[in-house]
């Protein structure tokens, strides 16, 4: 005697599985889990000068100081021979960027605040602008591997340069189109200073 039952039901319990919405069935519920993180490191793949990630104009920025601590690059560098190489000056939507590039794989402590046009040691520096921002970065260069650079810009930044080393800092000074509000971060493997300045 056949055994239709048992083999029809066998059949309907795996006909309805198959029916049934899996990850990949366009009506199915969004999984709660979220897009994936976006890397911080070079091979962010929003974009900017060179390298650097790009945000939208609306990110959180204010007018006070900032600042960071050392981070060491995947690999050693050398005492003492750390130092800025070159600035960047970049416009985008709602903001402009300064990129400050370092001879190294890591960065070194830094702090990033408002200032008067004026070097490392209180002498006074000649550049366009009406407020300032003053980099100062303890790379503990050596006046010898110092690279003198500027640039300059078109939008909010309008020049930024270097002002020179004094006690093992090195600093750059920013001439800005009024006191805006910016953020600022570290990036590693070269190492990096990033400032955007908000536009008015």
């Amino acid at each position: 005697m056949p055994r239709s039952g048992p083999v029809t039901a066998l059949f309907a319990l795996l006909l309805l599985a198959a029916c049934t919405g899996g990850d990949n069935d366009p009506g199915a519920a969004p999984s709660s889990a979220g897009p994936p993180a976006m890397s911080t490191g070079a091979a962010d793949p929003s974009g900017s000068v060179g390298t650097e990630p790009r945000e939208s104009p609306t990110f959180p920025a204010d007018t006070s100081d900032d600042g960071g601590p050392a981070q060491a690059g995947a690999t050693s560098d050398a005492p003492g021979r750390m130092h800025v190489t070159g600035l960047r000056v970049a416009a985008h939507d709602g903001y402009d960027r300064l990129v400050i590039d370092l001879s190294s794989a890591g960065v070194p402590r830094w702090q990033v605040r408002y200032s008067e046009a004026s070097g490392p040691g209180g002498g006074p520096v000649s550049m366009p602008g009406s407020a300032f921002l003053r980099i100062a970065l303890a790379t503990g260069a050596t006046p010898g591997v110092q690279t003198a650079s500027s640039v300059t810009g078109s939008g909010v930044i309008e020049a930024a340069r270097t002002t020179g080393l004094f006690e093992g800092s090195e600093e750059v000074l920013a001439g800005l189109r009024g006191t805006l509000p910016f953020r600022a971060f570290a990036l590693t493997d070269p190492g990096r200073i990033v400032i955007d300045v908000r536009a008015p």
